[in-house]
């Protein structure tokens, strides 16, 4: 048998109702679908810091809801029990200064506040710095403070001193003290050594020493790690103080990772950050 315009007639589909067993007429075909549509993802591709310091050349700006793609893969993971808890007394909660003159900084990623002094641009609580390290992996910073920002006129957000929280886990380092410091190299990796040419900036790592957190409620680790840039540009400096001050696990008990502030400042320059600004910096460490 055969169909309009000669063709064989094809098997039709019926439904059959299952309580009555008389067929169903299938229900009116629309219209095709609308073909699907796939975000595409465009290929990881290295950040580069701009030669003017290390510091120099903020090389990715993270800002909650507008940057999806690096939001999710910096997301800090989700809390545990342990760190919806409320506070240890020790600790205490304090959201404006303690430090007289100077400014709080805050961050939507850490539940952690410090202050810098009057002079320092602070960011959004929202936005983040990420850089890329020869390994492939992205570091970054949370709550996030600029000294002289856009001092140089050539590269994008320039600065002579950058502060911020960013972590790391508890499970590759063999305690506070190398996880001050193993930050410091991490870091000096990845802002200070050129891309593509194998070589790595010169690094000399200081002795770690104790920093009192929370009001004196919590002993921190604090380790300097002076770094000679690989590049060159108008306004480098001739080197870099990376000072990591991490955080005690009882800190944020149960997230499995160290919490530091990082303070990357150009030396041998005129108005440098001295470390004793750095290490007051990190006294002021409090909870939000």
């Amino acid at each position: 048998m055969t169909g309009p315009g000669g063709r064989p007639d094809e098997p039709r589909l019926w439904l059959v109702d299952p309580l009555t067993g008389q067929p169903l007429e299938p229900e009116a075909e629309g219209p095709p679908p609308p073909p699907v549509v796939r975000d595409t993802v465009r290929p990881r591709r290295r950040f580069h810091l701009l030669p003017t310091l290390g510091v120099l050349g903020l090389v990715l700006v993270l800002v909650v809801g507008t940057t999806a793609t690096y939001q999710a893969r910096t997301a800090v993971p989700r809390p545990s029990a342990e760190d919806l808890a409320l506070p240890d007394p020790i600790m205490p909660t304090r959201v404006g200064p303690v430090i007289s003159g100077w400014h709080p900084v805050l961050s939507d990623a850490h539940p952690l506040v410090f202050d810098v002094p009057p002079d320092w641009t602070i960011e959004k609580p929202d936005v983040a710095v990420g850089y890329e390290t020869p390994a492939g992996d992205l570091v970054t910073l949370h709550g996030v403070a600029r000294y002289r920002r856009d001092f140089c006129p050539g590269p994008e957000l320039s600065a002579r001193a950058m502060a911020g929280f960013t972590t790391i886990d508890e499970g590759e380092v063999s305690g506070i003290a190398q996880a001050a410091e193993e930050t410091t190299v991490r870091w000096a990796e990845a802002v200070y050594g050129p891309i593509g040419s194998g070589r790595v900036p010169k690094t000399e790592i200081g002795a770690a020493g104790p920093v009192p957190v929370f009001e004196g409620g919590a002993i921190a680790t604090a380790v300097t790690t002076t770094v000679v840039p690989t590049a060159d540009g108008p306004c480098a400096a001739h080197s870099v103080a990376i000072t990591a001050i991490a955080l005690p696990l009882r800190a944020l008990p149960g997230s499995g990772r160290y919490h530091v502030l990082l303070v990357l400042a150009d030396q041998e320059i005129p108005g440098a950050i001295a470390r004793d600004i750095v290490l007051k910096m990190g006294e002021s460490i409090r909870r939000e």
